[in-house]
């Protein structure tokens, strides 16, 4: 039984050259690559596409997104402490988007003690912007919760000049920047 098992084993030729078997299908290592590159161009410019397209797609402006919400206050018309309220969320987020100044993230005795704040607006804003602030804050910090109709059209008509005009004077300057340069 045991010689049964040596004779089941088969022998190798011994003249066989070491080459043969290193001979590669030429098919064989570019099957591999196709399988492994097309897979990864197929992801990288799916990538691409979508990073660029998120790039290229416009988004809302600062004065587009104020002016809605000017508009959307303006059609609800709260009573005066909320008008008052919600009307300086608006312009503070304005300034935030369109100058980076952060009003937004300060209460209103922290952004009229800071001096620097209104610097990036232009100039000729500036006075503006801080009355209309200042005078939004009297009606927050007074608790009046009565209907003045007409006053709070006004105060928004004026926010929405004011935040119109601050756009229009940013483009200005940057025009005269480049002008300049």
């Amino acid at each position: 039984m045991g010689n049964d098992i040596l004779q089941a084993i088969p022998t190798l030729e011994k003249d066989i050259p070491a080459d043969q078997f290193m001979v590669q299908e030429f098919w064989v290592p570019l099957a591999w690559a196709c399988a492994i590159l097309i897979p990864l161009a197929v992801l990288a410019a799916w990538w691409l596409y979508r990073r660029n397209r998120k790039k290229a797609a416009p988004g809302i402006t600062p004065l587009q997104e104020a002016l809605a919400a000017m508009d959307e206050l303006d059609a609800q018309l709260p009573p005066m402490r909320e008008c008052s309220l919600r009307l300086s969320l608006i312009l503070r987020t304005f300034l935030a988007g369109q100058t980076q100044d952060s009003a937004l993230f300060e209460t209103h005795e922290e952004f009229s003690q800071r001096m620097d704040s209104l610097s990036r607006v232009p100039q000729s804003c500036q006075l503006e912007t801080r009355d209309l602030l200042d005078h939004l804050a009297e009606f927050k910090y007074a608790g009046a919760t009565a209907h003045d109709i007409p006053l709070a059209h006004g105060l928004i008509s004026q926010a929405r000049d004011l935040v119109g005009r601050i756009d229009r004077e940013q483009k200005k300057e940057a025009e005269l920047k480049e002008v300049a340069a």
